[in-house]
């Protein structure tokens, strides 16, 4: 069995953890987070609820099925026996890729319960990104939806450590390899689990590549317990009444989180939509009686600016929290729900290498919207100089570094991991500011620090207030450069409809950053632009847009 502290694992490839040295300090200060030192994520969300005789109780709605938690647990064992059967072995690599159906997270739990790790992947991801991970994962089994086949199959030609893909056919394309459905209507429903130890890998989670590579991140059982017992406990208050659900990705440890592990933690259901767009998570809070919703900015905003009339005629009222992550939630976002939805958005700071969300505000408390919130109950956190290391004062802007239950292990990126520990600390790469009453307010991504003649300009806090306009449906402010100042702000911009560019639009919106934050921080560039390029969770990528800027050179204001 892996052990995150044996470096070298039977089964685990010579190299891949990081040295002793950097490793993160973890800790567990919540009593709930004291585990016995046999543990398996599957058996605790799934078999736990079945045994206390739950069975009947609705774990998962998809389309026109009602998944119990028997049925449930019956198709977990299924996979996993017939994974077993296959010859998978503790610890050896699975790559799971779906889009958002129930097969993603029965592959998942029937992974794990086979002491197996579930390596989640991308639905958008390429043959050259397939590749990448099957590859740097070491996966020898792939487990995948027959409509996103194609790139496997083009990895497959070079990956030499792929022995086999199970394919599950939900629109009869054509192939070769063995019929995830045909494996599980064989194998037998009746499956014990590994006897995992707390600290066995549960997941090997990869980053979407917003600022170039993604990096393999580890998680252990504990770990994977740890997010829904400290955070989901203690900031959503779940209890088994609840109903989930949401469009991130299963495959983002976001999604992961709001739509597999914390319902199915506390006994509630999940409603999974495949390829969800904005208006399908209105039509699921009013047909199912959604009360916990989680989703990014971008989709609450594409909801209430193109969506009005349907949040009008829906019945929301049984939604009493949202859950916001993967991009700066601005302060007029945060009313425009309250005041259409009628709830609280939490906004959350995670990370994939975090496993989930470790700063937030909790039900309960007189929600900040201008910041992000407190350390999440298991959490402590401190703003630092980036080079000394030295603790900040409170107001003065610096790099978050966090401990906690989980915390930064990179899959084989020693030189990743040197970076991301400090003495024990996990730094996710956020700079912040620590508030005179203990909360933290998001200033940006240490990559969107913008320098311009010697001034620290965040570009989310220049985002933040362009959103406030109605004519911006949304904006991604990077740094462009240029020969007087080093590097100006640069502001992409996509109009609402109706809203054309024009000289007029470009000072209106200038005018409006410089009557609300500091003149310096205006951006002196504006450029239209039809789309922002995003990743498949919908995050902007800016990494993109500060290359195209390098690329450019100076670009001419307007």
């Amino acid at each position: 069995m892996l052990r995150e502290n044996s470096i070298q694992g039977e089964n685990v490839p010579a190299g891949k953890f990081p040295p002793t040295e950097t490793e993160a300090d973890l800790f567990y200060a919540l009593p709930e987070l004291h585990y016995p030192k046999s543990l398996n994520a599957a058996v605790e969300l799934v078999d736990r609820h079945v045994e206390a005789g739950k069975g009947d109780a609705v774990a998962i709605y998809f389309e026109d099925e009602s998944i119990t938690y028997r049925d449930l647990q019956t198709r977990v064992n299924r996979l996993g026996s017939a994974l077993r059967d296959l010859g998978v072995e503790p610890g050896e690599r699975v790559f799971v890729r779906f889009p958002n159906r129930p097969e993603y997270a029965v592959s998942c739990l029937a992974v794990q319960k086979i002491g197996a790790i579930p390596v989640p992947s991308m639905k958008l991801l390429q043959a050259k990104e397939c590749t990448y991970v099957l590859e740097d994962s070491d996966a020898t089994v792939a487990l995948v939806h027959d409509g996103l086949l194609e790139p496997v199959e083009a990895a497959n030609e070079t990956c030499e450590s792929l022995q086999t893909i199970i394919v599950a056919d939900r629109e009869e394309i054509a192939h070769d390899h063995l019929d995830y459905d045909d494996l599980c209507a064989a194998a037998t429903p009746k499956l014990d689990a590994a006897e995992t130890h707390r600290d066995d890998l549960s997941m090997l989670a990869y980053t979407s590549g917003t600022t170039g590579r993604p990096k393999g991140t580890i998680h252990t059982h504990r770990q994977m317990l740890s997010i829904i017992d400290g955070y989901a406990r203690y900031c959503l208050e779940p209890t088994a009444d609840d109903v989930f659900s949401g469009n991130p990705p299963i495959a983002f440890t976001f999604g992961y989180g709001v739509l597999v592990a914390f319902p199915l933690r506390f006994g509630a259901s999940t409603v999974i939509i495949e390829n969800a767009e904005p208006a399908d998570l209105i039509e699921t809070i009013d047909e199912y009686g959604v009360t916990v919703l989680g989703s990014i900015p971008t989709a609450y905003n594409q909801m209430l600016n193109e969506h009005a009339d349907r949040i009008e005629a829906a019945d929301l009222s049984s939604l009493r929290i949202g859950i916001s992550a993967g991009e700066p939630l601005s302060p007029s976002t945060f009313e425009r729900v309250k005041s259409s939805f009628g709830i609280e958005l939490l906004d959350g700071l995670g990370s994939t290498e975090m496993l989930h969300i470790f700063v937030s505000h909790r039900i309960g408390d007189e929600i900040d919207p201008s910041v992000t919130g407190y350390p999440v109950p298991g959490y402590e956190c401190k703003v630092i100089d980036p080079d000394t290391g030295e603790e900040l004062d409170d107001g003065e802007p610096g790099l978050l570094a966090v401990r906690g239950p989980t915390g930064v292990t990179y899959w084989g990126r020693p030189e990743k991991q040197e970076l991301a520990v400090q003495d024990g600390w996990s730094l996710p790469g956020d700079v912040f500011v620590r508030t005179a009453d203990d909360r933290f307010e998001y200033k940006s991504r240490r990559d969107d620090l913008i320098i311009s003649s010697g001034y620290n300009i965040p570009g989310p806090e220049v985002e933040s207030v362009l959103q406030e306009r109605d004519e911006v449906y949304e904006t991604a402010v990077v740094g462009s450069p240029d020969e007087e100042r080093g590097t100006v702000v640069k502001a992409f911009v996509v109009l609402v409809d109706g809203v054309e560019p024009s000289e007029e639009t470009t000072s209106t919106l200038q005018d409006h950053v410089k009557s609300r934050i500091a003149p310096y921080k205006y951006p002196r560039r504006i450029e239209f632009v039809p789309e922002l390029p995003k990743t498949e969770t919908g995050k902007i990528r800016r990494n993109l847009l500060r290359e195209r800027e390098r690329e450019s050179g100076a670009a001419s204001a307007p």
